[in-house]
């Protein structure tokens, strides 16, 4: 008992961050985890050598922070929605606190192996209870599909599990390459690629496609040789996995069908191809152009369009004359909608800073922080859509991947040792 207690204490931020992803299917239950986290810099910041760890991650945190806040807070000045922009503006700085705590509590390499780990665990075991709910009509807790999409443990919040399955995917993969034998690799791809393709969600398919392309691509370097053996399995495995979609899933079946329909090109097949996001697309081009400078607010998209959509429009009218779009579902449009060109000038920078970070870290850093960051990507994007990227759910998905980021870079200081806590 007492060495769990020891334990535990050592390794309660691997687990806190293992907890993140275990919650992300429980409506918001996934905050705690980031609160905790940020509440926790307080305490680390009571040790001087915590506070030089401190400073050394928030040469790599704060900027990437400033992109994205200083847009959202100049947003809220003149917000249509300004009571919803203010408080998102202000709980925001809980993002940044979290990021620098995770920078030093999983400065470790066995922290971070700890969290690959147990989310590689975790995120197959959410593709294979998706492959049950299919056949079974339920899955091992005795959650029942969802009439409209498969949703394994995320209940009602169908629409979250592919794409989220597909966004973290790099973390089971990265693993499973570094510890496990090139068969499992490839089970893990299969089992994965085959959980998002049911799940029936495109945008989960796309962010799927870009994962093969992107580990297609790092077969041909030296250290990946003993994957190359997987080389031919990869695609090979891909099309049984879709098949064996195809055939046993309607649902798969009927997305498919849907998506075929932009090959005609015509407005109205590209409209029902993308669930009726057209009528959203226009209207946030609207707002950016009647708004260009600081948008129409952090999330006060659902109060502009009321007055932005066209007459008749089709998401008031199934919401019974409340706005049914929340947000525009692509993210340049969602920051150009929001929060105007200065939101695309801290978009800009963020990836400026990003590359100038890439080229001055170590090829081990790189390394390391390789599954985060692919993550990051997939994530943001700009060719997908988006569930809503100034939205809690993926602000806290995208701030927790920074904070495993800047946890894989060796803070100066004291270096990648043990932090005290107080």
């Amino acid at each position: 008992m007492m060495f769990f207690v020891r334990r535990l204490q050592t390794d309660w931020a691997s687990w806190l961050a293992v907890a993140f992803i275990a919650l992300l299917p429980f409506t918001r239950l996934y905050e705690i985890p980031v609160s905790i986290f940020a509440i926790s810099l307080a305490f680390l910041a009571t040790s001087p050598e915590n506070r030089a760890l401190i400073r050394s991650a928030a040469s790599f945190v704060l900027p990437l922070f400033l992109c994205y806040w200083i847009p959202v807070f100049i947003s809220s000045f003149d917000s249509m929605d300004a009571r919803g922009s203010w408080l998102h503006t202000l709980l925001s700085l809980r993002f940044l606190a979290a990021a620098l705590a995770m920078s030093l509590l999983l400065n470790t390499p066995s922290a971070r192996e700890r969290v690959l780990r147990w989310t590689a665990y975790l995120l197959l075991f959410w593709a294979a209870d998706a492959f049950i709910q299919l056949y079974l009509g339920h899955d091992v807790f005795g959650i029942a599909m969802h009439p409209d999409r498969l949703n394994a443990l995320f209940i009602k919040r169908y629409q979250f599990f592919g794409p989220t399955l597909a966004m973290l995917s790099p973390l089971v993969l990265e693993h499973a390459r570094r510890q496990w034998r090139p068969w499992a690799w490839a089970f893990s791809f299969a089992l994965i690629l085959g959980a998002v393709m049911i799940a029936g969600m495109r945008a989960g398919w796309l962010t799927m496609a870009l994962v093969l392309a992107t580990y297609m691509a790092l077969m041909a370097k030296r250290e990946n040789r003993e994957l190359r053996r997987t080389i031919f399995t990869i695609p090979a495995l891909a099309v049984i996995v879709l098949a064996i979609s195809y055939f046993s899933s309607p649902l798969f079946q009927q997305r498919i069908d849907i998506a075929h329909a932009f090959l005609t090109g015509s407005e109205i097949s590209i409209d029902a191809s993308s669930m009726e996001r057209v009528p959203i697309f226009k209207a946030a081009l609207k707002m950016y152009r009647e708004h260009p400078v600081n948008g129409v607010g952090i999330r006060a998209f659902p109060k502009a369009y009321m007055d932005y959509a066209e007459p008749g429009d089709v998401h008031i009218r199934k919401s019974g004359g409340v706005s049914g779009a929340k947000h525009a579902h692509n993210i340049l449009l969602e920051v150009m909608a929001d929060t105007g060109t200065i939101g695309l000038i801290g978009l800009l920078a963020a990836i400026v800073l990003v590359v100038y970070h890439h080229r001055k870290t170590s090829p081990v850093e790189r390394r390391e922080a390789f599954p985060f960051v692919l993550a990051l990507v997939l994530i943001l994007f700009p060719l997908n859509s988006h569930f809503a990227i100034y939205g809690i759910y993926t602000m806290s998905l995208i701030w927790f991947l920074v904070g495993l980021w800047g946890a894989s870079l060796r803070l100066e200081g004291g270096g990648p040792g043990p932090v005290k806590t107080g």
